[in-house]
């Protein structure tokens, strides 16, 4: 669960995410798990890279809340998130925090747009107002021309995985199981699958057996 592709305009949001979430002491399959989770009453979404399960304990945060859309989280969430950020690494006792990035996508109330802001643990979840347009993390080439999320983004994620296995291990994002989109606009939000990674079968074998074996 560590890609994280995005498109935004005025009026839409096509958000993207893998599956896999990978345990610490050995770097192989631990679960899977969904990397975005909409709020319909805040008509936003809500994603994360970085820590897994930091993004379910803020779902649970934001859920209660008393903001009506994604201007009045903003406000609140710096904060909230610093707060969250040293409790999780105090009680999962991690020797050396991992960062994580938060991002809220959503329909403002505002002005009528989608609007969208990053959170980073770096820089102490001061938010970030993001442009429109194409995101991808981790970061790596796009194709040229027009791109077509629906149809591009399996194999955009892929490229991603080939450059990150190329990485040190305590650096690398470990990107795999399943895609699955998400399509918000003014209305609403409706969620798809894309598509699945070659050793997702695979993956899940191990991840059964690990599950089988109470680790």
């Amino acid at each position: 669960m560590s890609s994280l592709i995005f498109y935004t305009d005025e009026k839409q949001a096509l958000v993207a995410f893998d599956t896999l979430v990978v345990s610490p002491e050995d770097r192989e399959p631990a679960y899977f798990a969904t990397g975005a989770i909409y709020v319909p009453h805040l008509r936003t979404i809500v994603a994360s890279t970085g820590l897994p399960r930091f993004m379910e304990q803020w779902f649970c945060i934001v859920n209660q809340m008393p903001v009506s859309d994604i201007h009045d989280l903003n406000g609140y969430s710096p904060g909230n998130l610093a707060k969250l950020y040293e409790w999780f690494n105090s009680v999962n006792e991690c020797g050396s925090p991992e960062e994580v990035t938060v991002y809220h996508i959503g329909f403002s109330e505002k002005d009528g747009r989608i609007r969208s802001f990053a959170y980073d643990s770096s820089g102490d979840f001061k938010p970030e107002p993001l442009a429109y347009g194409l995101a991808v993390k981790p970061p790596c080439p796009v194709p040229e021309g027009d791109f077509r999320f629906i149809d591009h983004v399996p194999g955009l994620m892929n490229r991603q995985r080939e450059e990150q296995n190329n990485e040190e291990p305590g650096r690398r994002s470990y990107i795999g199981g399943e895609i699955y989109g998400m399509y918000l606009t003014a209305e609403g939000c409706n969620s798809f699958k894309l598509g699945s990674f070659d050793d997702y079968p695979a993956a899940r074998q191990k991840i059964v057996a690990r599950w089988a074996d109470g680790k």
